[in-house]
């Protein structure tokens, strides 16, 4: 199966919240005069910067951040701002960026950074002990219905509750995000991930199709396109929910964007992990797709969907009916999240 290559490392979580702390207000302002402690000889243009290092860089005055790049290298800075990141990493300048006289001006130190080998190469920390369990569907909205009358919102329920049972026993703390048969709009699925700080969301369904051929489990991540978009973060950042209000919004877009990097690469880690899971336990299943549900954009905690089977095909109908089955397709989603567990315990130690 072809790989996934990360184009960013997981960031410490305690440095990720240190980032509340260093970003300040961006508002484009040009100085005439440099703020005291700064010195002109501490600086190159951004024309200069880049040309030296082999880097582009875009900026717009409306958002406050530059991006530097390069074939193999991207990082992100904000104006007035003493944090930055490169590759997926977090660091801290000593002095912040400049736009003087006109003209954008990068810290020299930045330099050094930049090629630094010690960039890029924190060891990823990521502890799994909360786990958000959504039953797709519920309610009026019954979702996929199998010619026979078996509901996909009734078996998402079942499957939902035997797999907090099984991740109950190892350990974790999970939450459902209803446990009766009630509708949720999606934004109040994903609310509770955020309500209780998940470290994964997992959401819970069943699949359809024209074809009654058709059948295997499936498991999505967030589609890559949708990642490492400003866009994005700007509109989560404008959400009411998304603290803290002292950052201005262009900050918080920023914060997000690396956050939702973050996120990305853990929840193909996930999905990836689940699929040689699935596999090796004789599961019929395709490799990891990529989609934009919503539940997967929204819910600011890696996140996949897992489509438990075809209720469209009798063969699959029949099977996911079972007890037995269903309770087969919770452990095997269960020892995929160990599986992740374990192997970001053995980066940690």
């Amino acid at each position: 199966m072809r790989s996934e290559k990360w184009e960013v490392k997981i960031i410490c979580s305690l440095l990720f919240a240190f980032c509340f702390l260093l970003f300040a207000g961006c508002a484009t302002v040009s100085y005439k005069k440099l703020p005291t402690g700064l010195r002109q000889s501490d600086y190159l243009s951004i024309d200069e910067f880049c040309k030296q290092y082999g880097l582009r860089y875009s900026f717009d005055t409306t958002d406050d951040i530059i991006r530097i790049s390069s074939q193999s290298a991207q990082g992100r800075l904000l104006l007035n701002s003493l944090l930055g990141y490169f590759n997926g990493s977090i660091f801290y300048l000593k002095k912040p960026p400049l736009y003087f006289q006109g003209r954008l001006l990068l810290p020299k130190e930045l330099g050094k950074i930049i090629l630094s080998k010690k960039i890029g190469l924190f060891k990823p920390s990521f502890t799994i002990k909360t786990i958000v369990i959504d039953p797709g569907h519920g309610g009026k909205d019954p979702g996929a219905i199998s010619r026979y009358g078996l509901k996909e919102k009734d078996l998402n329920s079942k499957v939902s509750k035997y797999l907090k049972e099984e991740l109950e026993k190892r350990g974790f703390k999970v939450v459902l995000t209803r446990s009766q048969d009630t509708y949720l709009s999606l934004e109040s699925r994903v609310g509770v991930a955020k309500k209780y700080s998940a470290d994964l969301f997992i959401s819970i369904h069943a699949n359809s199709n024209r074809s009654r051929k058709v059948r295997g489990v499936e498991v999505y991540c967030l589609s890559s396109s949708r990642v490492n978009s400003h866009e994005r973060g700007a509109g989560l950042a404008k959400r009411e929910s998304f603290r803290p209000k002292k950052l201005s919004s262009d900050a918080r877009a920023i914060l997000l964007d690396v956050t939702l990097t973050k996120n990305y690469a853990l929840s193909v880690e996930l999905a990836h992990s689940l699929y040689f899971t699935f596999k090796n336990l004789g599961f019929r299943i395709k490799p990891p797709l990529k989609a934009s549900f919503y539940v997967l954009k929204f819910a600011h905690s890696p996140s996949i969907l897992v489509e438990m089977g075809y209720l469209s095909n009798q063969y699959e109908e029949k099977a996911l009916r079972k007890t037995r089955y269903q309770k087969q397709i919770a452990e095997s989603i269960a020892l995929g999240v160990v599986s992740l567990g374990k192997r970001y315990a053995g980066a940690n130690q």
